[in-house]
């Protein structure tokens, strides 16, 4: 067994990405700068390379068997951030969002960023991730039976989130690393994507100013993320060369979640999912959502 398993890691140590809960910044962000083609070659990478990378036995769930994470607090609510490739931990396009998630419900909510490389190897930190936020997710379902979690990804981190959350047929990543319990399943609230290289045109649960005719680069199969599809917002506007699939590498589109106001409608869908303030999560389970449909991005504040 590696280091990296052997040594299981309290997450709110590792990592650094760990926000302060309270902190008093509006619903924005500025955006790391993407290299289109870099970004697109990584992706097509995880298909045109047929063989497993080194996480794939590293971190099988079947051959190590023990979490790589340790619990964390048991509040109320978990966030999970997945953040894109290239992204730091801080200062990601989901920074804001789950900060405005915290404020909502003061001392009741645990942010943590997902402890993955996210870089340009995504057969390999994609796998890492994977197996890392099932863990998260099961480990906390067996420590915190009153807690209940919210998931937010962005670009890899879209396809890192749904890969985790669907069986492992059809995944992109991860086909070795384990499934989320059906505990941990039933304890997700809400589920927020932006700019997924895994978007399915016609699947009802996506906003945004998508062409509903257009896949992503890497798109799911049809379904696969049934489990979820009440609490989920996928959101792709149009041009976005990763959700749309295009071979036109104008990086503007791929960005644009950082100032079309998507940031504050995810924010507020997660929100909806959590119930009011004086219910305890324990009581509450979400009520269906409406099905997304393509919508005119809206103005920040």
């Amino acid at each position: 067994m590696t280091n990296a398993l052997r040594s299981r890691r309290a997450l709110r140590a590792a990592v650094p990405g760990v926000l302060l809960l309270g902190a008093a910044l509006a619903v924005s962000g500025c955006a790391s700068p993407v290299d289109p083609s870099e970004t697109r070659e990584s992706l097509s990478e995880v298909t045109e390379d047929p063989s497993p990378p080194a996480a794939a036995e590293t971190y099988d769930a079947k051959l190590h068997p023990e979490p790589v994470v340790d619990p964390v607090d048991c509040d109320p609510y978990l966030v999970v951030t997945a953040r894109g490739t290239g992204e730091p931990s801080s200062g990601q396009l989901l920074s804001p969002v789950a900060r405005t998630i915290s404020k909502a419900r003061p001392g009741s909510v645990e942010v943590l960023d997902l402890d993955y490389p996210a870089d340009t190897d995504v057969n390999e930190g994609g796998t890492i991730g994977t197996r890392t936020l099932i863990d998260i997710l099961n480990v906390q379902a067996d420590a915190c039976p009153d807690q209940r979690f919210v998931l937010l990804g962005y670009s890899q981190g879209a396809l890192v989130v749904g890969d985790a959350l669907a069986d492992p047929e059809a995944r992109m990543v991860g086909s070795t690393v384990g499934t989320v319990s059906e505990e941990a399943l039933t304890r997700v609230l809400a589920v927020v994507l932006y700019g997924d290289p895994r978007f399915v045109g016609d699947e009802k649960y996506n906003v945004g100013t998508y062409d509903p005719e257009v896949d992503g680069l890497l798109p799911r199969p049809e379904g696969a993320l049934t489990a979820v599809s009440t609490k989920l917002r996928d959101y792709c506007v149009e041009g976005d060369f990763i959700c749309q699939s295009s071979l036109d590498f104008n990086e503007e589109p791929h960005i644009e979640y950082y100032s079309n106001g998507m940031q504050g409608e995810g924010a507020a869908f997660v929100i909806s999912k959590l119930g009011r303030p004086d219910e305890s999560p324990r009581d509450f389970s979400g009520s269906p959502a409406t099905p997304g449909t393509p919508s005119t991005p809206e103005s920040k504040d």
